[in-house]
């Protein structure tokens, strides 16, 4: 009787303590009574809901259910009979979005904290969104009959059958083709890779080579800074249609003809490389506009002021796809300089000369050929032409010119005019080259702000023409010249300006004059 006593009090102990240990592992440390908890497994404590039968049915056909019952603490996601029509309407595999309602470990409603992802039986990741204390989203399914505890999991009712979300490379290989442009310039890259690791050594050939039952896997650069295959990743990607994309171009086309450059391929090149490296990105977007600046996986500036995009994202299963509706390549990108000379005034029409030009204290304006040049590896050769301005030497009446910068039309007729340049708005730093021997020290201004005084343009390097500075490689080719300084053109709008020089003081000149070459702006990183 002793002994009895003492096993009796044993198990009581045993009952007491498994109890205790249950409500510690689920959580339910003071739950309230409308927490179920079975002793029976998952699998079996469905089949005991007619509720549920037809989810279970499912499970059943889909080689599912047996994972129920197996010694492993699962989370069910479970769907009552109603819910259940929506799977025959469903363009996905059965199996694929069942296996989506059920994940590993068990979450009872208190872990489910918003932000939270799953890993899902399917690899796909279910997200949490706990809307209020009370109010939890999976997917876009809401929790209505949680906690549902069993021997080896829980059971949470939810509103509807989850849709498993695609990834963004799933999402965007499956894009139409109004989007081939960024589609197959992305997968263009693909390179389908042999995996020894995985494949399977079957035989060997004549010549004792192995023969394998072989497994290829997808290897992408782009995967190496953002991999938006995987599904642990995190990312984000703009997508811009095949239209927004054509629109872009033909935005650079009309500028490059308003500052008077040809649109080439090379520029046509950068800016689809700069496309390609500001649209992806190493972590998840959630408030578009909420930052001025976004930096993409491969460094590239995006700023959400200026490019348009629709704040509503496409959820993924491995972070956000947001539709661009406009896009706009920096102006650091796209223009590497604009570039002009000063003697074009000679094309100018006589009609058009005084309302672009105004020269103060000249006795002598003309277009003068200088020096020859010659570079045999460019097969160019030619002679240097100036805008030579002569003035008397007048106290307080420096020789100047206050003029609107233009450029070089070629006529259908074959005669050359000129017309004004237009640049967009930002900052620039503004390069200069004069023939520089004996020149006087100059004043420059653009748009009436001055931009350097007294500056010494006599050195050869860098003001001697264009034959310093950023030149072609391995010539003295069409450079920048001498650094004048940063200039800020302002507006909202692609707009023409003026740029002034006068002399500043003689120098080792005998006289006053100019012997203007040519300007450049060249963008600053500030200028987008």
């Amino acid at each position: 009787m002793k002994n009895l006593k003492y096993i009796i009090g044993m198990l009581l102990i045993c009952c007491f303590s498994c109890k205790e240990t249950w409500d510690e592992h689920y959580g339910l440390e003071g739950a309230d009574e409308s927490h179920v908890v079975s002793s029976l497994n998952l699998l079996d404590y469905l089949k005991s809901k007619p509720e549920y039968s037809k989810f279970v049915e499912a499970l059943e056909a889909n080689g599912i259910a047996e994972e129920l019952t197996r010694d492993q603490y699962l989370s069910v996601w479970a769907v009552n009979n109603d819910a259940m029509e929506a799977l025959q309407a469903m363009d996905l595999e059965a199996e694929f979005v069942l296996r989506y309602h059920v994940n590993n470990l068990t979450y009872d409603m208190s872990k489910l904290r918003d932000g939270l992802r799953l890993r899902s039986l399917n690899g796909k990741y279910i997200p949490v969104t706990r809307v209020s204390e009370e109010n939890i989203m999976v997917a876009d399914a809401m929790v209505t009959n949680g906690n549902q505890f069993c021997q080896n999991g829980v059971v949470h009712e939810i509103s509807e059958l989850m849709v498993p979300d695609q990834s963004v490379y799933d999402y965007l290989y499956s894009l139409s083709d109004d989007y081939s442009m960024i589609r197959d310039s992305v997968f263009a890259k693909n390179d389908t890779v042999f995996d020894a690791s995985n494949s399977i050594p079957i035989g060997v050939d004549k010549s004792g080579n192995t023969i394998y039952d072989s497994a290829f896997v997808i290897e992408n650069p782009i995967f190496e800074e953002v991999d938006f295959r995987s599904e642990f990743s995190q990312v984000t990607m703009f997508v811009p249609s095949n239209e927004v994309v054509e629109t872009c171009f033909d935005n650079l086309l009309g500028l490059y003809d308003q500052f008077g450059k040809p649109f080439i391929q090379s520029d046509s090149l950068t800016a689809w490389n700069w496309i390609m490296d500001a649209v992806f990105y190493d972590k998840v977007v959630e408030d578009y506009g909420s930052e001025e600046d976004l930096v993409s996986a491969f460094g590239k500036l995006w700023k959400t002021s200026v490019q348009g995009v629709n704040p509503q994202f496409k959820r993924m299963s491995n972070g956000r796809v947001y539709d661009v509706n406009f896009l706009k390549i920096p102006n650091n990108v796209h223009i590497s300089a604009i570039k002009q000379l000063f003697y074009y005034y000679e094309f100018v029409p006589d009609e058009q000369r005084d309302e672009l030009f105004t020269f103060n204290n000249a006795t002598e304006i003309r277009s003068q050929g200088t020096d020859n040049y010659s570079f045999p590896s460019l097969n160019v050769s030619g002679t240097y032409t100036i805008l030579r301005l002569f003035g008397d030497n007048i106290p307080g009446q420096p020789l100047s010119v206050d003029y609107t910068p233009v450029k070089l039309d070629k006529n259908d007729d074959g005669s050359t005019t000129a017309s004004v340049v237009e640049v967009p708005p930002g900052e620039y730093n503004l390069y200069m080259g004069v023939q520089s021997k004996n020149h006087p020290f100059l004043n420059v201004y653009v748009d009436g702000e001055l931009v350097a005084s007294e500056l010494n343009v006599e050195p050869s390097s860098p003001w001697n023409y264009d034959r310093s500075t950023r030149t072609v490689s391995g010539t003295k080719w069409d450079g920048l010249g001498g650094l004048v300084g940063i200039v800020n053109i302002s507006g909202n709008e692609v707009r023409s300006f003026k740029i002034k020089v006068e002399v500043a003081l003689l120098g080792k000149s005998s006289r006053e004059e100019m012997k203007l070459y040519h300007w450049a702006l060249v963008p600053t990183q500030n200028n987008y």
